[in-house]
């Protein structure tokens, strides 16, 4: 059976999801969730973010939620409601938007999850699947929205219909992804980035940027490339809000800055070494 045309009869409403934003950490969690999984049967559990006025849903985190399917199709509503409880002391302004299930299809059992988070929230929710069964050598993500299906102006059922979706990585997460992709399969634990590796590796990446950038405008004074107008603006935006100091009064910023971080982290680094000969003596004596 498609995706979009399983419907049920359903009361009139829609959903104002036009695309969809998803962080790498709940890609993460939902893997994690797939692996734990004590049956042979695949996962779900609830998609928390937020909203945009223009329709646009990011997913910024995500937690497990007991199901089963069958005869009968059920969900854990009170454990639902205490991880959304806890969640909340953390990210309060979050909210539920979804939910997420691996696998490729949509079936009966999945409309009847979907009409249990149409009644927890008051827009529409989206669905979004991961394809845990790597079809073509590939992690495939869909997000779903329902909408009715009417007959002479007559609400008759609904239907799933895929809406785009796309990876939105912070700068902190795109640290923790590169990290993960460097590691090595027979590695059993891969060390950190020191603080000092870590600026080593931004200012290379920011040197690389600019690289580019100049280039481009290279290119464009020499007429060997068109100019985009809307490049030109968001360049002049960018140095405009650069403040206007002198090479000298920067190198001092700058090596002022590194210094207060070299102290932290020898800080933290004596911290940790006393912190450690004080468990060793704690247990010879």
């Amino acid at each position: 059976m498609e995706d979009s045309s399983l419907y049920l009869r359903t009361p009139d409403r829609s959903s104002p999801a036009v695309a969809v934003k998803v962080h790498p950490v709940v890609i993460l969690s939902i893997l994690d969730h797939y692996i734990r999984r004590t049956e042979e049967h695949r996962v779900i559990g609830t998609l928390v973010g937020s909203v945009s006025s223009d329709g646009v849903v990011e997913v910024k985190n995500c937690f497990p939620v007991p199901h089963t399917e069958g005869d009968q199709v059920g969900v854990d509503m009170e454990y639902h409601h205490n991880m959304l409880e806890l969640h909340h002391k953390i990210a309060p302004k979050e909210v539920i938007v979804g939910w997420y299930a691996t696998g490729s299809t949509i079936n009966e059992a999945s409309v009847m999850i979907h009409e249990f988070y149409w009644r927890e929230i008051n827009h529409g929710p989206i669905h979004l699947t991961v394809d845990t069964h790597l079809t073509n050598n590939a992690l495939q993500l869909k997000a779903y929205v329902s909408t009715n299906i009417t007959l002479n102006e007559k609400a008759i059922g609904s239907q799933f219909l895929t809406i785009p979706v796309e990876m939105q990585t912070l700068d902190a997460e795109r640290i923790g992804v590169d990290l993960l992709m460097k590691g090595e399969a027979s590695t059993a634990s891969n060390e950190l980035l020191s603080d000092l590796d870590s600026i080593e590796t931004s200012i290379t990446k920011i040197q690389q940027m600019l690289n580019v950038v100049q280039q481009y405008v290279d290119n464009v004074l020499a007429d060997k490339e068109v100019g985009d107008s809307n490049i030109g603006r968001h360049l002049m935006q960018c140095v405009s809000a650069l403040p206007k100091l002198t090479p000298a009064a920067l190198e001092r910023m700058f090596n002022s800055s590194l210094q207060d971080l070299l102290l932290v982290v020898y800080l933290a680094n004596l911290t940790r070494t006393q912190l450690a000969l004080s468990d060793k003596l704690q247990k010879v004596m």
